[in-house]
């Protein structure tokens, strides 16, 4: 995007990337027990509350976005990436869009970490990018709320998408809902956080 906020051609090289490391990482599951294997899942780091508090593994609450249970899973969410990425990367830039993905996951993981020891006491193997993509929905609010791209990226439309990953698949309980939430609060607090420094004299 220009300074007038107009689209432009541009690589998401990094949108990419994080496609193609799934795809990588993905491919690892089905070699080391297969994609919906829990025994496997667990190996490869995905998301078990009790690991994460009695052991202190917590990169279980980074692994989790890079893993997925079965080929529909990791198409959807990488479809959802691609879709919401590009834009997130042009605006933000390369660096800041890969914190805003990252930190969503990350919180997206931790607030489940929450969920389950403070309000549901129910211990769930989970994985997926789910809250890591929930985080770019969340940023697309401030290219919404920005008057330069405000014209390409509908308010209400946007607000409608944010809602369909609260309530997906009416409530479906295979969809961690909670990572869904943590994610995007994180996404859009930390697309204002650059939205406002970047609207600062000198930046």
């Amino acid at each position: 995007m220009n300074k007038n906020g107009e689209i432009k051609e541009y690589m998401p090289v990094m949108t990419v990337f994080l496609i193609a490391a799934n795809a990588v990482v993905f491919v690892l599951q089905l070699i080391n027990g297969g994609s919906e294997d829990t025994g496997s899942l667990v190996k490869m780091g995905a998301f078990y509350a009790p690991f994460v508090l009695e052991e202190g593994q917590w990169y279980r609450l980074f692994n989790p976005m890079f893993l997925h249970i079965g080929l529909e899973h990791l198409l959807f969410n990488m479809l959802a990436l691609f879709s919401t990425g590009q834009y997130i990367e042009q605006y933000f830039g390369r660096v800041r869009f890969v914190i805003i993905y990252l930190l969503s996951g990350i919180a997206g993981n931790a607030l489940t970490l929450f969920g389950e020891l403070l309000i549901t006491h129910h211990f769930a193997v989970s994985a997926g990018a789910s809250g890591a993509v929930s985080g770019l929905f969340g940023a697309m609010v401030i290219l919404a709320i920005d008057k330069r791209t405000g014209r390409y990226f509908s308010l209400p439309r946007v607000l409608i998408g944010l809602l369909f990953l609260i309530f997906p698949g009416g409530g479906t309980e295979n969809i961690n809902v909670t990572a869904h939430v943590g994610g995007m609060i994180c996404g859009f607090l930390t697309g204002l956080f650059f939205y406002l420094i970047r609207k600062k004299p000198g930046y």
